[in-house]
């Protein structure tokens, strides 16, 4: 079986004000279980941890010590196992095994390729909660395009919206 990784941004949480990149407990390339604390901010004069949804690899970090940041910023990329989804199946048939249960899963025609998104415009397309692999025809993606894209999906709701 192939194992699938998916690449999370791990964002600043919510602050009170702006926070210090205080310190780095991880470094690119390290692998790291789920909850392992990947940094502490400093903010209000109280310490802001940052933990690891997963377990996974710690791919780069997109700031510095003594960077100062705000709630929702991006801190660092992280390459995630994606969990099987047959699993369950196996298990309910074990359990049970009522009668067999068909399967079928197929690959997409034409996969997407991958995609280079600047820092700041993942930052900007996390906080405004867009899928960026909607995206089609940029070769880099910018704050611009995350911002163009944004107007294009809120002109398309305006649409749906006079249809209802």
């Amino acid at each position: 079986m192939t194992i699938s990784y998916t690449t999370h941004l791990i964002c600043a949480p919510e602050l009170p004000e702006a926070a210090e990149v205080a310190v780095f407990h991880v470094k690119p390339g390290q692998a790291v279980h789920a909850d392992s604390l990947l940094i502490t901010l400093l903010a209000a004069d109280q310490e802001w941890p940052v933990y690891a949804p997963d377990e996974g690899q710690v791919t780069s970090l997109m700031v510095e010590h003594g960077d100062f940041v705000n709630s929702n910023d991006l801190l660092l990329l992280m390459e995630i196992a994606e969990k099987p989804t047959a699993d369950w199946l196996l298990a309910a048939e074990v359990d049970s095994a009522p009668e067999p249960l068909a399967v079928t899963i197929s690959a997409p025609a034409n996969p997407s390729p991958l995609l280079a998104v600047s820092p700041a415009a993942a930052t900007l397309a996390a906080k405004l909660g867009l899928d960026l692999s909607r995206l089609s025809g940029s070769a880099i993606i910018d704050e611009d395009t995350v911002l163009d894209f944004a107007r294009q999906e809120l002109i398309t709701l305006a649409k749906i919206r006079q249809l209802l």
